[in-house]
């Protein structure tokens, strides 16, 4: 493939074939969507091509920021992924998203080949994407499966490297941000260009400074202002004083499992480290309750550091065959993610539940909090009846282990997790001509990439937290003496630590005698490992040549081939509370728990596995130049999964028309697909936790498993443009349209257990036994259900299947537009460029489910769809820069804008104290106690200007120095955790970048 110099050439890949004999002679090469050689002017395909080159002028992005800045994209990874449920695993790894139908439907080719997709959500790893070896990256915005097989919906796009370098190139770069370390980069490459061959090395080294919540006043919000960083489930924590494990003594109802109450109270201290006193509310009931932020704790942009290494070795074995090589090292370290410093306790040792932990009497602590606390108790009876009964004690209601005083076994910071992400690739074949048929070209290729995804998260055991909170905690503990035998008491208050660390305040009941040790607080913990390995090996097997049989246009071109696609996934664990088979229960060595959630007191398990698949493909593609001015092009793609998936075929046509030298017409459709993973087929799945609202809102077990008989997803996709060139003045338009049918998704935990109990509710409806989706279902009592008498509290858990679910149809515009002023400015050149892509409608039918629908349709767009898919999708984005060079100089100055959505989910409510009904959105206005919360309703749209310049300098040398959002925007508000959506925003603020690259 030959080089591309500028982006604006991109649009010379649609441009009428006439303009051609107005230039030099053009190379023919692959253009991405196709493997038929040809010019870029012959390409009835919408490309774009951004070379190296022009990633200068923009500044030299990261490949996140590049890959957001395209305005064809939806929401990706790559800056604050800790609190996007699809993202929890994958800190540190980045996505593309063409159109927002999801990373995994978009296709990523490194060098034209197929690179590894990592996770069947998030897609392929684009921070593993060796930087310093690429030369440009070609965009496909068309479906192209009957070309390249699965996960070509939204589109392809090209990694392609520096195929012409020659010499040895070292470069270097840093990035002053406000609030960090800053941020650098560091490369070199070396390129040999011989008579029967080549050579190209690279090797880069990217680091990534934290950035703090606290470096940015909009990021942490007080509770009443966005709730969405929260937690009732704090420390300083409301308890509750009960009259031992179910030993009721005094007339009532008592507690399942434990005693009566005697009395409660929510500790003191909340405002003072950092809470807020409010009151939480389940149903009917009311709660003073401290609710603690936790988003203090957490980093916008976690501490990162890359190491890439690419080498490149093509070579004439003969004056027809070629053989080449290719081997590429790529490794992410994200070492100290920051988390909150203890989970909530969602779980105890009665299984799903956050009420069941209890510090007895005879912990010295609880004795200590008492007495400076005898408010506690409702009345002197209540006080004598609790001194009577020996194993009374606090039921640790709403609390958590730690919380704003931070946590004693990570420095009283927060705790902190790890993740890290490997990859090896290699390809390799022979490339060449065959003397017969006019000259059959061929192409024989083998891949295989090798990657490996680390993560360590910790969260403390449940028999281990219940032992402590009895005296019997720590690593030396011996016997069964509380307190003893180098047994320890965990005090649960907050007079276990002098204040809030990153907030500043400070405890006034903090007592040094009564503080926990690091050591204590870090053997609660288990350390959850794990390591999933993906293999891919492809064999491609590629054929071009001409027929022989001539159109008006030409000669009819063609290309055939083969591929076989095997993938393997392991995963494996490096702790036996980890794993589901081992430990299913809260107390290690049981397995006879009713309820099988594991012994961590809020995370989920997983289990080893090793899944497998294998892919067969055939396909054929013919270039039909029918009129000197109608181009036409053919493609079939056939490919077989085996099994209950079976096979898929899929057609392509695309058409180009040369109206005039000045006017053209493209256009295409043609049916794409994405086959199913090997874990989604595999029959194995993970068991995780969520609040199931028909239950109250408690936690309860969700089992999403794979399904054997899942089917690929098919889509239908067009498109229809036209293209202008008069010269100064150059435009294309074009509208898309994908339909999407037998999505591969699951059905939603809550929407199902809302159906079947008849919820939301506070767990005392009714079910309804005979729904049609009682079977997905489980019930305790052995998964009785019993009309009449089974409550929603009685879910002990949901399945989540996965399902070929609903469809899907999303249409929209893209529009460029390219002026080059005719004369001279200044002795320079002056030209301007704009790209705007708007949606025109993202639209989910209901999603049925055994003829029992699920979810109603909505429509996505200009909304930010943080409860639902696809996630974030504006209605339209645009790209518009002026660009002044002037011989070794080039300034640019840039405008990204993105348009600003609704929050779908409305207003939410808070309690800011005890009010005479429960809160609602309705009454929250004229209701005592409670508070409407509207912040973020209305995300801003968020445009930033960015001005670059490059200048040329002796001795081979470039300097590149830029100013980034010069006018220091800040994200607008959102209702979520950071406070504000990083499909729109970011967070770096005016930052100043500067570049230098020297070739010897």
């Amino acid at each position: 493939m030959s080089t591309v110099s500028t982006a604006a050439v991109a649009l010379a890949l649609s441009l009428a074939a006439g303009q051609a004999s107005a230039q030099t002679e053009v190379e023919e090469i692959v253009v991405t969507g196709s493997f038929i050689a040809g010019t870029p002017e012959d390409a009835a395909l919408p490309v774009d091509v951004i070379s190296s080159a022009e990633l200068e002028k923009q500044g030299s992005p990261s490949t996140t920021e590049l890959i957001k800045s395209l305005t064809i994209s939806g929401p990706v990874l790559g800056d604050s992924n800790q609190f996007s449920t699809s993202a929890q695993g994958a800190i540190g790894a980045g996505s593309i998203n063409m159109r927002g139908l999801g990373p995994q439907r978009t296709l990523v080719l490194f060098n034209g080949r197929r690179f590894m997709s990592t996770d069947p959500l998030t897609g392929v790893d684009t921070n593993l994407i060796p930087t310093a070896a690429i030369g440009r990256v070609e965009l496909l915005k068309d479906g192209a499966a009957a070309t390249y097989g699965s996960d070509a919906i939204g589109g392809v796009i090209n990694f392609i490297t520096k195929k012409t370098f020659s010499g040895f190139e070292v470069s270097g770069e840093y990035r002053y941000v406000d609030g960090t370390d800053g941020e650098y980069n560091m490369s070199a490459a070396w390129g040999w260009q011989g008579e029967r061959g080549s050579a190209f090395i690279a090797a880069g080294y990217q680091h990534r400074s934290e950035l703090d919540t606290q470096e940015r006043d909009w990021a942490y919000q007080d509770y009443t202002t966005n709730p969405s960083g929260w937690s009732f489930l704090s420390n300083p924590g409301f308890y509750v004083a009960r009259l031992g494990v179910d030993l009721p003594t005094i007339p009532g109802t008592p507690d399942p499992n434990y005693g009566d109450a005697v009395g409660s109270i929510r500790e003191a201290s909340c405002g003072a480290v950092g809470g807020y006193e409010g009151v939480y509310q389940s149903g009917a009931s009311q709660l003073p309750a401290c609710y603690y932020s936790y988003v203090p704790f957490a980093n916008l942009i976690e501490e990162t550091d890359r190491y890439q290494l690419y080498g490149e070795l093509n070579f004439d074995l003969t004056d027809t065959t070629e053989f080449f090589l290719e081997g590429m090292y790529s490794k992410t370290d994200v070492p100290n993610i920051g988390y909150s410093p203890s989970y909530p306790p969602t779980q105890g040792p009665f299984g799903p539940g956050s009420t069941q932990y209890f510090a007895p009497k005879s912990n010295p602590y609880v004795q200590a909090f008492l007495a400076a606390n005898p408010q506690v108790f409702a009345s002197a009876a209540a006080a004598g009846a609790y001194a009577a009964i020996p194993t009374s004690g606090l039921q640790l209601t709403l609390w958590r282990p730690f919380a704003s005083g931070g946590n004693p076994a990570f420095g009283y910071d927060g705790q902190k997790g790890e993740r890290s992400y490997e990859l090896f690739r290699i390809a390799t074949g022979l490339k060449g001509e065959l003397d017969v048929a006019g000259g059959i070209g061929w192409d024989l290729a083998f891949t295989y990439s090798r990657n490996q995804a680390y993560g360590v998260t910790r969260d403390i055991l449940i028999n281990r937290l219940d032992r402590a909170l009895r005296g019997l905690g720590g690593a030396n503990c011996t016997g069964n003496t509380p307190g003893a035998n180098g047994c320890e008491w965990l005090n649960p208050f907050s007079t276990a630590y002098p204040g809030n660390p990153l907030l500043g305040g400070t405890n006034p009941t903090y007592n040094p005698a009564q503080a926990n040790s690091p050591a204590l607080s870090r053997w609660l913990y288990d350390d959850q490992v794990g390591e999933t390995t993906n293999e891919l090996y492809v064999v491609d097997l590629v054929f071009n040549g001409t027929t022989g049989f001539e159109l008006p246009g030409g000669v009819v071109n063609w290309a055939a081939g083969a591929q076989w696609r095997s993938s393997e996934q392991t995963r494996r664990l490096g702790s036996n509370f980890y794993d589901r088979n081992i430990t299913p229960c809260p107390v290690p060595g049981d397995t006879s728990c009713a309820i099988q959630t594991g012994p961590y007191m809020f995370l989920g398990q997983s289990q080893p596995y090793y899944v497998d698949e294998s892919i067969y493909a055939v396909f054929g593609e013919m270039n039909l130049p029918i009129l000197d001015n109608l181009n036409a092009a053919l493609a079939l793609r056939f490919e077989d999964y085996g099994g209950e998936t079976g096979s898929t075929t899929n057609p392509k046509l695309s058409m180009k028309w040369d109206a005039t030298d000045w006017f053209s017409m493209r256009g295409s459709v043609g049916t794409t697909f994405r086959g199913p993973t090997p874990t989604d087929r595999a029959p194995g799945g993970a068991t995780g936790l969520s609040g199931i609202q028909a239950a109250g809102n408690a936690f309860k077990s969700v089992d999403a498993f794979g399904n054997s008989a899942i089917g690929p997803e098919q889509a239908l996709t067009y498109s229809i443009g036209a293209l202008f060139d008069f010269g100064d003045v150059r435009a294309m338009v074009d509208y898309w349209s994908i339909t999407l049918e037998d999505q591969i998704v699951r059905v939603p935990a809550n929407v199902v257990a809302n159906r079947v109990a008849n919820g939301p509710g506070n767990g005392a409806q009714l079910v309804n036994c005979a729904d049609p989706l009682r079977y997905l279902v489980t019930f305790s009592n052995n998964n009785a259900c019993v009309q009449g008498v089974t409550m929603g509290s009685d879910i002990s858990r949901v399945r989540s299947d996965l399902v070929n679910g609903p469809e899907l149809k999303t249409s929209g515009i893209d529009a460029t537009l390219d002026y080059s002023y005719p004369g001279d400015v200044f002795g320079g050149r002056l030209s301007l460029h704009g790209t705007v892509s708007y949606v025109l409608e993202y639209e989910q039918d209901a999603f049925i489910v055994n003829g029992v629908t699920v979810t109603p349709s909505y429509e996505a767009v200009g909304f930010a769809n943080y409860d639902r898919l696809p996630g974030t999708i504006p209605e339209w984005r645009g790209a518009f820069y002026a660009e002044y060079d002037n011989g070794d100089h080039n300034v640019r100055a840039t405008i990204n804008h993105i348009d600003g959505v609704t929050d779908n989910r409305g207003p939410t409510v808070v309690n800011t104290g005890f009010s005479p009904v429960p809160c609602t959105v309705a009454n929250a206005a004229s209701t005592t106690g409670c508070q409407l919360v509207t912040f973020g309703q209305e995300v801003d749209a968020f445009t930033t200007l960015d001005l670059t310049y490059r200048v040329f300098l002796p001795w081979d040398t470039t300097l590149t120095a830029s100013i980034l959002n010069v006018t220091d925007e800040d994200p607008s508000a959102s209702r979520i955790e950071y406070s504000y959506d990083p499909a729109i925003g970011n967070v770096y603020g005016r930052n100043f970048k500067i570049g230098l690259r020297k070739k010897f």
